[in-house]
């Protein structure tokens, strides 16, 4: 018969049989809720309601849930940058189809995370994926540490990829890719719409308003090439671009003025954290202060695995190092 060995004093009242038979029950609650918390957060996600706006002429932005879609028609089809989560690709079908009968083409990728080219696997059959060659090997090889928004879901490998610009032209419209090097990942690539003036940054830039409009909360994707002393160079090449118009990785549409403020501020927290590490404050002090005056969530994040929400802050080791040099 199976026994119950103590190997230190345990203080529990009752027979030293009922303090084995709770060991056993605490035991069997833990893995039953380990159990049941790992079930629930593979449970598959249901997809938020999408919506299609104008921007300019034939160009058009899809929002709801995930990164912002951008839609340019054509009169010989569609092309998208970006296609969101894979759970999103029915509604954004329909919503491309609200502003144009003609089949979706192209799909340029901005960077590789799934909120922004997670619909790329049922893309593949309709559409041909562009996207820069460095996004593709970050597919392929998916380091850790990276948070899919719903583990599972099958991953579509871009078609064609380019190392500085690609271009497409379709129905007297040109579209254009350009990798202009590292920031959020070493595989972002920024969207150029001429005709419309406009721009598509990925997670390079994301629009701030109502009351984190002040705050700062990006990703630096360590694992996958990101660089925080590189995103304002790689930035200050987009801004040589003739637009006034942005689509963002999240929130509405921006103008050049939002995108340089954007910019400025990333430099200024740079700056800033520089400052805290040649004045030896500990990595416990620069989490306080970038979640304080940055608003990155420090408070209750384990170190590992990834968890959402908590993917900056898991590498603020590297980024210190980073900024150390």
């Amino acid at each position: 018969m199976a026994r119950c060995r103590v190997v230190y004093p345990l203080h529990i009242s009752g027979s030293w049989t009922d303090a084995c038979s709770s060991i056993v029950w605490i035991v069997a609650a833990m893995f039953m809720s380990q159990f049941a918390f790992l079930t629930h957060a593979q449970s598959p996600k249901l997809p938020r309601p999408l919506h299609i706006e104008k921007i300019r002429g034939d160009l058009y932005m899809i929002s709801g849930d995930g990164g912002d879609v951008a839609v340019e028609v054509t009169s010989e089809g569609v092309i998208l940058g970006d296609d969101m989560f894979d759970r999103n690709h029915d509604d954004l079908l329909a919503q491309v189809k609200s502003v144009s009968d003609k089949p979706i083409k192209f799909v340029f990728n901005t960077h590789y995370h799934d909120d922004h080219s997670g619909g790329d696997a049922k893309m593949l059959p309709i559409a041909e994926i562009i996207a820069h060659q460095n996004l593709r090997a970050n597919l392929a090889a998916k380091k850790q540490p990276y948070y899919e928004d719903t583990p599972g879901t099958p991953i579509g490998l871009p078609q064609v990829t380019f190392s500085d610009e690609a271009s497409v032209h379709l129905g007297g419209k040109e579209v254009r890719a350009l990798y202009f090097g590292r920031g959020h990942t070493n595989g972002d690539a920024i969207i150029y719409f001429p005709d419309e003036k406009t721009i598509q940054t990925g997670d390079l830039f994301l629009a701030r308003t109502g009351a984190a409009a002040q705050k700062l909360f990006i990703f630096v994707d360590y694992a996958h090439g990101g660089s925080l002393f590189e995103w304002t160079r790689t930035l200050d090449r987009a801004l040589a671009l003739d637009f006034d118009r942005v689509i963002p990785g999240h929130g509405p549409v921006s103008t050049r003025e939002d995108l340089l403020k954007f910019r400025s501020d990333l430099e200024a927290m740079r700056t800033h954290i520089i400052g805290l590490i040649r004045q030896g404050k500990s990595k416990a002090d620069i989490a306080n202060t970038m979640e304080s005056d940055y608003g990155w969530k420090s408070a209750g994040c384990p170190p590992t695995p990834p968890v959402p929400g908590c993917l900056s802050i898991q590498q603020l080791d590297s980024l210190i190092e980073e900024l150390k040099q």
